[in-house]
């Protein structure tokens, strides 16, 4: 699904609400109400006896209860006898922040502030300031366990992961503790308010996280002071693409670190100027990757025909509806790469000439040339190539690439829609039960 920056906060927001295992997980109210998915799985509980579980499980299951990690695996369908992991194609995982009640839940407010969030902070600042790396502590260490194991348990699935605060650093944790071949299955991870791991994070572990950095969205409201040991400009430095938040006062800490300085036009963020580029080729990268992930699955689909014994059964409506949501999809994702790209070259252009000028006035009444200000501008790294060619090159590439993926898609579902036809056409017994992979 397609989501606005708004119902991404909203999906969220769900981490902080108290749910039950088959419950289903709704954002929106009335017409715009969207269905993310059911509860399968709720950190900090053992789980359910339909589930396949194995000792490597039921350790991170443990070693998350007691070092208070909290959060929800949430699946596009319901887990049932009939419903197996396997089955699964996305699963939705919330990781919620730190318990702050210590009137109603005590242990579990020490537990997070005491045993994870203060040794974790000094933690990241001895190792951005001094170079002292230790040990991760138990709860951010059984969230990269917990996310492992569900990725084992759910093979056949695609990941996404939303965080807030505490639960953010174990994002960051586990997608730094990932193999390759599970990084291949994300499609996206959105921290949000959370201080930077990636000081305390091994040589290895950053290696991981920088092969997705466009994947990982970490939004910071600097107003909100959780938001520790960020750097003040640029996106290095840190566990994926830094967005930070043009955002209003909310009043009070508590507010503003709960997501109360965000400020959305039609859906969406409003953003500082100084991460919107690399915010945009982001997003960019990200919705191009899903078009090619769906022209994959259509050509999967297309090869594989419309028979086998481990074909899924679905009517001839439900299997037209597939194919003209894949095209929707197409065009809605399309679109917007291409406004963004175009937007981002118009940005773009000129910015040399800009620059120019202003070390021209800088220089004025100087002895200094043209040549001489090229010239030192080049020994910083600083050039018409690197400030402006290479970036439109870049979005003029994504482009390309994105209308050869749209004209595909759109190839192969027309002939998909011919194929459900003919087959229709030739065998009555299938207008009722039609066998298509999916």
């Amino acid at each position: 699904m397609v989501y606005t920056d708004k119902e991404k906060n909203d999906i969220a927001w769900q981490e902080y609400s108290k749910l039950n295992v088959g419950k289903d997980v709704l954002i929106g109210k009335g017409k715009q109400e969207r269905r993310i998915g059911y509860v399968s799985e709720i950190f900090g509980r053992p789980p359910e006896k339909d589930m396949v579980t194995s000792p490597q499980d039921l350790e991170a299951r443990f070693l998350g209860d007691i070092s208070g990690l909290n959060g929800y695996i949430v699946t596009d369908k319901e887990i049932t006898q009939e419903t197996r992991p396997e089955d699964v194609h996305e699963v939705t995982i919330l990781f919620e922040g730190s318990e702050a009640k210590f009137d109603q839940n005590f242990m579990g407010a020490l537990r997070d502030w005491g045993l994870t969030d203060a040794p974790t902070a000094l933690q990241i600042s001895m190792a951005k300031r001094l170079g002292i790396k230790t040990g991760k502590t138990s709860q951010l260490d059984a969230a990269s366990k917990e996310v492992k194991a569900a990725m084992d348990r759910y093979p056949n699935a695609r990941f996404k992961f939303y965080a807030h605060s505490l639960g953010g650093l174990n994002i960051q944790s586990s997608l730094g503790s990932l193999e390759d071949k599970y990084l291949d299955r994300i499609d996206g991870a959105y921290i949000y308010e959370a201080p930077n791991l990636y000081p305390q994070l091994s040589d290895a572990e950053k290696k991981q996280v920088d092969k997705i950095k466009y994947k990982i969205f970490n939004f910071i409201d600097k107003r909100d002071l959780v938001t520790w040991e960020h750097s003040e400009e640029g996106n290095e430095g840190v566990v994926g693409t830094l967005v930070r938040i043009d955002s209003k006062d909310a009043g009070g800490f508590i507010k503003q670190h709960m997501w109360g300085g965000y400020d959305y036009k039609a859906g969406y963020l409003n953003v500082k100027e100084e991460s919107l580029d690399d915010y945009r080729l982001a997003r960019i990268k990200q919705t191009k990757e899903q078009l090619q992930l769906k022209k994959q699955a259509l050509e999967s689909w297309k090869k594989s025909g419309l028979s086998g014994s481990d074909l899924i059964s679905m009517d001839t409506i439900q299997a037209m509806g597939i194919v003209e949501s894949l095209k929707e999809f197409a065009l809605i994702a399309s679109d917007y790469i291409l406004a963004v790209c175009d937007f981002g070259i118009a940005d773009i252009k000129g910015t040399w000439e800009t620059l120019l000028a202003s070390c021209r006035s800088t220089v004025s009444g100087t002895r200094c040339t043209e040549s001489d200000i090229i010239n030192a501008l080049a020994q910083i790294g600083a050039t018409k190539e690197t400030i402006e060619m290479n970036r439109i090159t870049e979005l003029e590439k994504i482009k390309k690439d994105t209308l050869k993926i749209k004209e595909s898609i759109f190839s192969l579902s027309t002939d998909m829609a011919k194929g459900i036809a003919t087959v229709i056409g030739t065998d009555v017994a299938l207008a009722s039960q039609l066998q298509l992979q999916w």
